[in-house]
């Protein structure tokens, strides 16, 4: 059994600690979000009301936040994790955030014997509850044997990538080739409409070939129904395409097709940043979603 420390209970957060502690192992909790945190705690997480309490006496500690500047915060913010986590605590950051801060995190976790490993993961919602996703590791490779237990308890897939800073470059990859996927779906969705298609036939056929994807069915199958709810926010999207593009610019890289989905989902963020991703259709055919 592990001592958990686990702040972040959203939309992957929730999920993925449910799955640590139907493990069996033993998990405080950050009191945020009244409806996760007592069903949390009825599954026996223990629920503390600051971030350094739920550090301290864990020997991991995992973070799921929304932002870079919130695990900033969490992290080196007064009363934060890397003041109350005890020498040889190992955290696990699997919020998507910057490689710059990754490595940050690390250099400042050092100097008080804490390991910082960057770990963001990919698979969504449903990978979060079936523990299917990919988990993206960056950092020290002995303490990641050390937590292999907890990665594996909400990943399928754990790799590897080097050192500080890398699992976040890994993911923002990943986030440029999502970006392209819900882009080209929302096109083809609008064109085989447009072309007086039968949509489901159009989705039968595309899975069978070089075009199918779980993305594309998932988006897909939003579209035909006109289904805002998120399986992935679009103002989180927004956020990801924005670190991405941080780091091509730092590796005078220019991602062109990046930047236009990018310029979309700044255009439609302010109405429906809490919404999917499929929203992006609205940039291709507006009043797609009303």
């Amino acid at each position: 059994m592990v001592r958990v420390g686990w702040i972040g209970i959203g939309l992957m957060g929730l999920p993925m600690c449910r799955r640590v502690l139907e493990a069996g192992h033993q998990v405080a909790v950050l009191r945020r979000g009244a409806e996760a945190v007592a069903s949390l705690a009825t599954s026996g997480a223990e629920v503390r009301d600051q971030v350094g309490d739920v550090a301290a006496g864990a020997d991991v500690v995992v973070t799921v936040l929304p932002t870079p500047a919130e695990v900033r915060e969490v992290y080196l913010g007064e009363g934060g994790i890397l003041a109350h986590a005890e020498p040889g605590t190992v955290c696990v950051d699997m919020t998507t955030s910057s490689p710059a801060l990754a490595r940050e995190l690390a250099e400042a976790g050092a100097a008080r014997d804490v390991t910082v490993l960057d770990a963001p993961v990919s698979g969504g919602p449903f990978g979060a509850e079936s523990g299917q996703l990919s988990v993206m590791v960056g950092g020290d490779e002995v303490p990641v044997g050390h937590i292999r237990p907890i990665l594996d308890c909400v990943g399928a897939t754990v790799v590897h990538h080097g050192p500080a800073g890398a699992g976040q470059l890994a993911k923002l990859v990943n986030q440029v080739l999502v970006a392209g996927v819900t882009q080209a779906t929302c096109e083809a969705f609008a064109l085989a409409g447009a072309g007086g298609l039968d949509l489901g036939r159009v989705l039968q056929s595309l899975q069978a070939g070089a075009a199918g994807s779980p993305l594309t069915a998932f988006l897909w199958g939003k579209l035909a129904v006109g289904d805002a709810a998120p399986g992935f926010k679009l103002g989180h999207l927004l956020k990801d395409l924005n670190l991405a593009l941080d780091e091509a610019r730092e590796l005078r890289l220019e991602l062109a097709g990046t930047a236009h989905v990018q310029a979309s989902a700044t255009a439609l963020a302010g109405r429906h940043g809490a919404d999917g991703t499929q929203l992006l259709a609205d940039a291709v055919t507006p009043g797609t979603f009303n």
